[in-house]
């Protein structure tokens, strides 16, 4: 019989640059984020989720995409969000994502998920500064801060783990 391998794998997890996205200054307000991201993602034809993984004075240090769905959602999970973050040693995030049919108004799936993802970055001392949604017009948005949505009472993890795990609830 063959010899049986029966060691531990090493690992090593690595963030490979895939284009620059072009950003000398801080990114302080929901239109500056808007300008940065609408030159490169203007005409998406199916829904993106995004964030901007930022350092502590607000400086853009990349841009992931993390998720890209269909015409009218995409399933989004706080693993997937926050694994660049962790790995760029981001402070603070700012979550994106497009409305193709150009509707800036937030579903309930959008307010569910933003609660989630905001209650994720506390676990993990990552702030979430913003959920924006982008429309199809140059320079249209809504910021979910600017409308109240970003304060959420307390709620248990497992009611957000619930909310989450509904189909297609947990997609936007």
């Amino acid at each position: 019989m063959g010899e049986t391998n029966r060691g531990l794998d090493l690992v090593r997890i690595r963030m490979i640059p895939d284009r620059k996205l072009v950003s000398q200054t801080p990114v302080s307000t929901p239109e500056e984020a808007v300008d940065l991201i609408t030159r490169e993602f203007s005409d998406l034809d199916r829904e993106v989720f995004m964030i901007l993984n930022m350092t502590c004075h607000l400086q853009v240090i990349n841009l992931d995409v993390c998720s890209v769905g269909t015409l009218n959602y995409t399933v989004v999970h706080p693993r997937d969000v926050f694994k660049s973050s962790i790995l760029s040693n981001a402070s603070s995030v700012l979550l994106i994502h497009n409305h193709p049919s150009g509707e800036l108004e937030p579903s309930r799936e959008d307010i569910d998920l933003t609660e989630r993802m905001v209650s994720a970055g506390k676990i993990l001392g990552i702030e979430v500064l913003d959920h924006l949604i982008i429309g199809t017009r140059e320079r249209a948005y809504t910021s979910l801060r600017d409308r109240g949505v970003m304060e959420f009472p307390d709620r248990d993890w497992r009611e957000l783990e619930r909310v989450a795990d509904r189909q297609p609830e947990n997609t936007l």
